[in-house]
């Protein structure tokens, strides 16, 4: 039987973003709106508008302080109005009409409008400027990202989902590990399977130049190469061009593999990090990931609603430091980087950051909490879960079991 599926369809096993989820966002943003004396805030960036409006198809949402928003639609409007639950969808020819479509549908133009300025282009920006000459633009990039910290219990659903990805990507891992595989071999049999199982294969990431694909599968002494991903470990990569991720570098045995894994389903990640090797590792290997394990518990007994990521941050270190590994704690030299964890959600680098910030765990975030240690001309180790802030602690949704898998 032929599959008529229209270019403007959507996969039938996708989970939309429905329209309760995306009415009380759309309020809370109004309220700071109101908050910041701002008539409209004007979104564009693909992760905001999938969060406030349910897809990514080329757009400007126009959310006013008051009233109803209008999703205009530069490309594609049908696809847009099937993805989206809005409710006001309209096709935009042009954006030279964004400002005349605004005052015939909300009766005069804003004179202050936030927009995303973290991570607007200056080239857009400047667009902006000349198509509301009498606007002041106020950032609201930044109460964005702080919205979005706070997860509903449709989001958590959807991390959960993505978490389950990687239980069982990683279940199935050691069926594909083979001695003399080079390490982009191995990439590709392990993408393989999450393809298969629904990866979405896309990672956002709001930072500037910061890229990733899939995460990092990382071998013996590429877990110690160092580059410019603000992340603990990166490895060699195929070119200076990627400067990150698994090589041509073969698989040996005694050596650790590191697995740290970032599944994608519905626009929603986890992230995830199992250790794996063809025969036992080193002693000293072995020592850091039971010190990885002890860095995990103090981290999540720390991490309680109130809580400054800072607390929770020192504990960490202070359990780093306990088993004298504090020099390898979350990269070495140049590479280490000042935090064990951070939020996810439709971005990898969401809030909170588990680093030396006053921001207070509330119920509802979710963080990737990554204790890992690099050990030069060894290798590296350590373990990473996804974890929801709940009202009394923190609930653990990546659940496959914290060892080290040894493939005989």
């Amino acid at each position: 039987m032929t599959d008529h599926f229209a270019p403007e369809a959507v996969e039938p096993r996708a989970a939309l973003v429905p329209a309760a989820e995306l009415q009380r966002r759309i309020v809370r943003l109004q309220e700071v709106l109101r908050e910041q004396d701002l008539d409209a805030a004007l979104l564009q960036q693909n992760a905001d508008l999938y969060y406030y409006a349910g897809t990514v198809q080329q757009s400007y949402l126009y959310v006013p302080a008051e009233g109803r928003p209008t999703l205009f639609v530069r490309k594609v409007v049908a696809r847009a109005r099937r993805e989206s639950a809005l409710g006001v969808v309209v096709a935009l020819a042009s954006v030279r009409d964004l400002p005349a479509e605004i005052e015939d549908r909300y009766g005069s133009l804003p004179a202050r409008l936030g927009l995303e300025l973290d991570v607007l282009p200056v080239l857009r920006f400047r667009r902006l400027e000349d198509l509301f000459p009498e606007a002041a633009f106020e950032d609201v990039g930044r109460a964005v990202v702080r919205h979005r910290a706070v997860k509903s219990a449709w989001e958590i659903e959807r991390i959960g989902a993505a978490a389950r990805v990687a239980d069982e990507v990683s279940r199935l891992l050691p069926e594909l590990l083979e001695e003399g595989l080079t390490e982009v071999e191995f990439a590709g049999r392990v993408e393989a399977e999450a393809r298969r199982l629904g990866h979405e294969g896309f990672i956002r990431m709001r930072g500037f130049n910061q890229e990733m694909f899939y995460g990092q599968l990382l071998t013996g002494l590429s877990g110690c190469v160092p580059s410019y991903l603000d992340t603990p470990l990166a490895g060699a990569g195929l070119s200076p061009s990627v400067a990150q991720g698994p090589s041509f570098r073969r698989i040996g045995r005694g050596e650790p593999v590191v697995f740290d894994f970032v599944p994608v389903r519905d626009g929603y990640m986890a992230d995830f990090t199992r250790m794996y090797s063809l025969g036992p590792l080193d002693a000293e290997l072995l020592r850091a990931h039971d010190a990885a394990l002890r860095v995990q518990e103090a981290a999540t007994v720390a991490a309680r609603p109130g809580t400054p990521c800072s607390v929770v941050w020192d504990a960490a270190r202070e359990a780093a430091a306990e088993a004298g590994l504090a020099a390898h704690f979350m990269g070495h030299g140049v590479g280490q980087v000042p935090y064990v964890g951070h939020g996810v959600g439709i971005e990898l680098d969401e809030l909170p950051v588990l680093t030396g910030s006053r921001l207070a765990l509330e119920p509802g975030m979710v963080f990737a909490l990554e204790p890992k240690f690099v050990l030069p001309g060894i290798g590296a180790i350590g373990v990473e879960n996804t974890w929801v802030v709940t009202g009394d602690g923190v609930e653990r949704l990546t659940l496959a079991p914290d060892v080290v898998t040894v493939v005989h």
